[in-house]
């Protein structure tokens, strides 16, 4: 027996494992959320290295809007997130069955060392995410769960006994000092409304973004040291960093179609942002590919990323004015 919960995965761009997880319900039971993902809530942050937290690199907090949780647009299609934790090591596979035989979407705490064939750190790096289940098979012993590989944000089959060895090797499992949970599980309202995007909220947030990118630097950020083995792990690091916010800017494309799709701004400043955004996203997708290439000169790539930030404030003052 298959059983699925049908949930498609968000892949239009990516945020990070929570928020692509949470838009992929919410835009699976109420399409109109497809845009409340594109919305500019989101900021600047220095991350630190996973296994190397003297490595610093600039990506974006896409959660930014959670230090309010009325702004959470996801709020009106997700009641309440719930961590859970399973009666035992000898039931994990029982009780995943059992909640996704009642319909709940839950996400569970893996290593991605032994997770997917094909993500960045398959049997190459432990990391440690959440990953949501979108069904199983009982026959054939398999879960479905939708997740990201280099390959993109799709569903993947995952057996029975790769699913324990990731859980078993897990933060929750190996880090005494972890305070999350072993799983969450999204609790949904009762009614969903459809989502409607305001130009007031997005001009909001681009004033804030003008004032946060003007007082943003990224001093000390991207030391990649040369020895080749902390070398290429720092460039993957600084990579995923760049990614988020490559992905960013196909999130405000998406955005300012919708806004001149709605008739919320004028063509004639649609054209003119679409002009300065072309030229932001351009810029971040050349200092990607200069970390997937090993190409990669400090002074150059943190000018040239100052110089990225100093546009996109210009791109938000516009919106900000001109609408």
């Amino acid at each position: 027996m298959k059983l699925s919960m049908e949930r498609k995965p968000f892949n239009e761009f990516w945020m990070n494992c929570m928020l692509n997880q949470a838009f992929s319900i919410a835009v699976s039971e109420e399409p109109s959320y497809r845009e409340a993902a594109y919305l500019n809530i989101y900021r600047y942050y220095p991350w630190e290295a996973a296994t190397d937290k003297d490595f610093r690199y600039p990506t974006i907090d896409t959660l930014y809007y959670m230090d309010n949780p009325a702004k959470f647009p996801l709020a009106q299609v997700i009641r309440y997130i719930e961590p859970g934790h399973f009666r035992s090591n000898d039931t994990v596979l029982e009780e995943i069955k059992a909640m996704l035989k009642g319909g709940r979407n839950m996400s569970l705490n893996v290593d991605l060392y032994d997770w997917l064939p094909g993500s960045m750190a398959w049997k190459t790096f432990h990391w440690y995410h959440y990953s949501l289940f979108n069904g199983y098979d009982e026959e054939r012993g398999t879960f479905y769960v939708i997740d990201d590989t280099l390959a993109g944000y799709e569903e993947h089959e995952v057996p029975a006994e790769r699913l324990l060895k990731a859980y078993g090797n897990a933060e929750y499992n190996v880090n005494p000092d972890y305070l999350g949970p072993a799983y969450y599980v999204y609790n949904l309202q009762d009614n969903i409304q459809p989502y409607e995007l305001k130009l007031a909220e997005v001009v909001e947030n681009a004033e804030r973004l003008v004032k946060e990118l003007g007082a943003f630097s990224i001093e000390g950020m991207w030391n990649v040291d040369p020895d080749p083995e902390k070398k290429q792990a720092h460039l993957t690091y600084g990579l995923v960093g760049v990614n988020i916010i490559c992905n960013r800017h196909i999130a405000n494309t998406s955005l300012l179609r919708s806004l001149q799709e709605k008739k919320l701004i004028s063509e004639s400043l649609y054209q003119s942002l679409s002009e300065q955004l072309g030229t932001v996203r351009d810029g971040w997708d050349l200092v990607k590919d200069r970390f997937v290439t090993g190409d990669f000169e400090r002074d150059r790539e943190l000018a040239f990323a100052n110089g990225l930030f100093a546009k996109e404030k210009a791109f938000w003052t516009t919106l900000a004015a001109g609408a």
